[in-house]
């Protein structure tokens, strides 16, 4: 615990705290001889622990021989343990002097220290209020910090140079798709698309046989398949219109570094809203005949952010979402995106297996295997149900939008403009809407109209009221740049630049220890919708706690609070960190880009399920259902799921499934790439689940999994658990590590340790594997998963140690309750809180629901107060 100096605190109240006669009694009696200069058993030396409770280190340490003591880690089982009386006695007055010096310190410095919004909350607030879902900022803004766990801490959001020119450029950006520089909107054009469109890989790839055009579920006579015989050259095609028919597309080869699928026929000139269609289906090849496909297939759709000239290849991308292709039964499927400047839309066959029919002497004749057929794509937009669109509005109200002349205006520099329609467009069917001349917003009183618009947009991008001193300070940037020769809109635009930047925007304000009403707003909503309260929230009486809880109720099923579930989880169980590695392509080649994406996918919808049915703090270890799709569930060995929605599915007595504990995702990001170790995934039960983070001892080396397989990682550790200094803390981390040995890299159940050396290891059987992917792995040693905890419970599997674990449902909910405050209010439980904390575990017992805590945490003083 990282605590600032305490020796400012007044001296009196210092010298008045109780001295307990038998502290140093019980120490002597029961610690000592493990604790003295000698031993320094954890690296503890209670002989030379003063109760100097000012010094910041000291009082960790007072800290930390408190929770040993109450948690009957101190004295160990194997010595005689004092009487229930006598510790209840020590930890009681322990406790009562470390809260009330904690308490001195948070008085004096406050709880949650002043904070900048997160660029998540940044991008989120600066959507919301303009009303556009899609911008992206993120990307133009530095990576965030941490600091316990969590990037909303203030120790973590540090402000430089480089921050404020991100933020100035990010605000440009912002103001440039918010302001409405035309009299009418861009025309919308509907656009039908297809992957052997100009410019794209797809007609390529159909001359080398992974990619065939179809026709009323046949090969396409027009143009058959690739096979012995190579096809005319592209350009040969191109120029006697062999792509440009209305054939279906059939894809068997999946994305890889050399291979995309882009809809080259629609380029995003102008941002906005978008209606998306696409028709998919599935079939089996064989050698030319489209036969009934193994089951649905699905296809990923992405958002393809080009590059430059879009030359090069694998832009950026994220995915819009997996969607189902049927056998032999064409499915439409329709969705509404924010598309930005020079995006389009991207494919990939995401079920199948790689393959690379190129290679093949017959090439897609010489194939066998599944595909999935893309009918067509639509692409619809931009959409504007009102014009100018609301952004504009909130900028300029209703002032109207004229044609800015030049010899009219002989001492006023117009504005400047983005030039939307210069983009990659050589291939592209949609076409850009220019409009002849330059239109501008026109004010017949500039000063008057500035005083309202600013009036009417300072209150809601600042979150509060806005005094007049503030409102002037704006009206005159305004003043100095009409008087400069500016245009309204300029000068306007640089007052609403200078809010965006400034910091009663980017801070969130918390004036007074208690929280306010505008304030308790502003931590409710981006705690649970990670953007600005909107109107009803701001003027909600949440000072009433029935007020209170039933603006909680609305905030969480309203659309946005996914935004926390995501970043929530994205903190607190790392799933930000799912893609920091990739799987070793030998020991793993099942492993896809889908069944991560899956794995998300499926704690996201677990977390959610258990606000939603307010599911006790026991779920977090075990459950009997799971939240899966057709691909995690083949992974884990469920059967009768079909397609690529997530859904809730009810588990097989004997599966291990179900709970945080043993999701794919949380296996994966808790592993290497390569191998596994009890140590990582231990110390991430104690700290993200069970709320007990272990301290590791300095200078001692991390252990280095054997990846040859011949020695199992629990040979290594018993070695590095002879040093005494190590002993004590992977008795505690070890045990669910251990357990957890049960499964692989990427989340998989094993019994033994794949391998890939030649020398050793028996033949793995294929098992869900897709049996168009090679296996070059072994199977080595077998798993032990197997051990002892610190209160002397063994366990046998991963069973036992989830019902261990789900057997102390107060410690889950505890470790829940902790990050939830940390993620909520920015700042970490001090040992002050934690009566407060008890006392909100205390409202929840009744149920233990996720729901019934989230309550609670958002009705305690710790969240009502600064």
């Amino acid at each position: 615990m990282k605590l600032p100096s305490l020796t400012l605190l007044p001296l009196a109240l210092l010298l008045s705290l109780p001295a307990r006669a038998d502290l140093p009694a019980f120490l002597e009696q029961h610690c000592t001889k493990c604790h003295d200069a000698d031993s320094r058993k954890g690296n503890l030396d209670l002989a030379a622990l003063k109760p100097d409770y000012a010094n910041p280190e000291s009082f960790a340490r007072w800290v930390k021989v408190h929770d040993r003591i109450a948690s009957g880690e101190m004295p160990p089982k194997k010595e005689k343990r004092p009487e229930a009386n006598t510790v209840a006695s020590v930890t009681t007055g322990l406790a009562k002097t470390l809260i009330e010096v904690d308490r001195v310190r948070l008085n004096e410095k406050g709880s949650t220290g002043m904070r900048r919004m997160t660029r998540v909350e940044y991008e989120n607030t600066v959507r919301d209020l303009f009303g556009m879902p899609g911008l992206a900022l993120q990307s133009l803004l530095p990576a965030d910090g941490t600091a316990h766990g969590f990037d909303k801490n203030s120790d973590a959001l540090e402000v430089s140079h480089v921050n404020i020119a991100k933020y100035v450029e990010a605000a440009d950006h912002a103001l440039d798709l918010a302001i409405a520089t035309r009299p009418k909107a861009p025309a919308s054009q509907k656009v039908r698309l297809s992957l052997l469109d100009r410019g794209g890989s797809g007609a390529y790839l159909s001359m080398q046989g992974d990619v065939i055009t179809l026709r009323d579920r046949k090969a396409d006579p027009l143009y058959p398949p690739a096979s012995a015989h190579r096809h005319l050259d592209q350009g040969s095609h191109e120029r006697i219109g062999s792509f440009e028919t209305d054939s279906s597309v059939g894809v068997f080869r999946r994305e890889d570094e050399s291979v995309n699928y882009y809809f080259r026929g629609h380029t995003t000139i102008y941002p906005g809203r978008y209606r998306v269609r696409t028709s998919l289906w599935s079939y089996q090849w064989d050698k030319g005949q489209v036969l009934p496909s193994r089951g649905t297939e699905a296809g990923r759709l992405a958002v393809v952010q080009l590059t430059s000239d879009g030359r090069g290849g694998q832009h950026p991308n994220y995915t819009l979402g997996y969607f189902d292709a049927p056998s032999l039964q064409p499915t439409e499927h329709e969705l509404e995106v924010w598309l930005n400047h020079n995006e389009l839309m991207g494919f990939d066959v995401s079920s199948l297996a790689p393959v690379a029919n190129y290679s093949r002497k017959d090439r897609a004749m010489g194939f066998t295997g599944p595909g999935i057929s893309v009918d067509w794509m639509e692409v619809e937009g931009p959409l504007h149900d009102v014009w100018p669109p609301r952004a504009h509005q909130l900028l300029f109200g209703d002032l109207p939008i004229e044609e800015f002349t030049p010899k009219d205006h002989l001492e006023v520099r117009p504005p400047t403009r983005r030039n939307w329609e210069k983009t990659w467009l050589r291939v592209s069917k949609n076409q850009p809407d220019p409009v002849a001349g330059l239109w501008t917003v026109r004010s017949d009183d500039p000063m008057v109209d500035a005083r309202r618009l600013l009036a009417a947009f300072l209150p809601k991008a600042f979150r509060k009221t806005v005094d007049e001193g503030s409102l002037n300070a704006y009206l005159g940037i305004v003043a100095a740049r009409i008087k400069a020769g500016e245009c309204f809109e300029t000068a306007m635009r640089e007052a609403y630049r200078t809010a965006l930047c400034s910091p009663a925007f980017l801070y969130h304000a918390e004036p007074e220890p208690k929280l306010g009403r505008s304030a308790l707003a502003c931590r409710l909503s981006y705690f649970l919708w990670n953007s600005a309260p909107d109107d009803e929230l701001t003027s909600a009486q949440l000072e009433d706690p029935k007020v209170l809880r039933a603006q909680t109720e609305r905030l969480l099923r309203d659309a946005r609070s996914q935004r926390f579930v995501e970043d929530f989880l994205g903190q607190w169980l790392k799933l930000r960190l799912i893609a920091a590695n990739d799987p070793d392509k030998k020991l793993y080649p099942e492993f896809s880009p889908y069944l991560q994406d899956s794995m998300v996918a499926e704690t996201h919808a677990y977390f959610r399920e258990l606000i939603e049915k307010n599911l006790d703090a026991t779920h977090l270890v075990q459950s009997r259902f799971a939240m899966v799709n057709q691909k995690l569930a083949t992974h884990y060995g469920i059967a009768g799921v079909t397609g690529s929605k997530i859904r809730r599915v009810d588990l097989p007595p004997e599966s291990p499934r179900g709970g945080f504990l043993t999701q794919a995702a949380i296996l994966k990001v808790t592993a290497n790439g390569t191998t596994t170790s009890p140590v990582v995934r231990g110390a991430f039960v104690l700290d993200r689940l069970l709320g007990q983070p272990p301290e590791p001892p300095p200078n001692v080396p991390a252990v280095e999994p054997d990846v040859r397989g011949t020695t199992t990682i629990r040979e290594q550790l018993a070695q590095h658990r002879n040093n005494a200094t190590c002993a004590s803390c992977h008795a505690k981390i070890d045990p669910p590590g251990f357990a957890l040995e049960s499964f692989d890299v990427i989340g998989g159940q094993r019994d033994r340790y794949r391998v890939v050396t030649d020398s050793n290891g028996d033949p793995a059987p294929r098992g869900s594997i897709d049996p168009f992917i090679g296996i070059s792995f072994k199977l080595g040693p077998k798993v032990d998963p197997t051990g002892e905890t610190t209160s002397g419970q063994t366990f046998a599997n991963i069973h036992d140690m989830q019902r261990l674990l789900a057997s102390k449902p107060e410690i889950l909910l505890r470790g829940l309750a902790q990050n939830l405050l940390v993620y909520s209010t920015g700042r970490e439980v001090s040992f002050a809180d934690r009566p407060a904390l008890q006392s909100i575990l205390e409202k929840t017992a009744p149920d233990n629901g996720v729901r019934t805590l989230i309550h609670e945490i958002i009705q305690s003083p710790l969240f009502q107060t600064r």
